[in-house]
């Protein structure tokens, strides 16, 4: 019989946190012995919530989807997203300034 992975105090560690993301993740692996990519599966598998952290520009502003972008342009004027069609493929300093614009 092969030896689990994860030891049953390994486990109560894991289950000792009530909140998880990549910080928690980096810091239970610190204390198991394992890789936070391995933590993080494992915390993944047991069911447990853990929170994706999202991805952010070099500025430091989120990362958007210009389609939501045009989403949002489309709402603050009132029309429909389809009449707007082909406007996701413009620069997205360029939808980021019309939307801004748009009173």
């Amino acid at each position: 019989m092969s030896n689990p992975n994860y030891t049953p105090s390994m486990l109560a560690t894991i289950k000792g946190y009530d909140s998880f993301n990549k910080d928690v993740a980096a810091e239970i692996a610190v204390k198991i012995g394992k890789s936070p990519r391995s933590v993080i599966a494992k915390i993944k598998s047991l069911g447990l919530p853990y929170t994706v952290q999202r991805p952010v520009r070099k500025d430091g502003s989120p990362v958007s989807r210009k389609a939501e972008t045009v989403a949002a342009i489309a709402k603050a004027l009132d029309m429909d997203l389809n009449d707007l069609d082909g406007l996701a493929k413009a620069p997205r300093s360029a939808l980021i300034a019309l939307l801004r614009e748009i009173p």
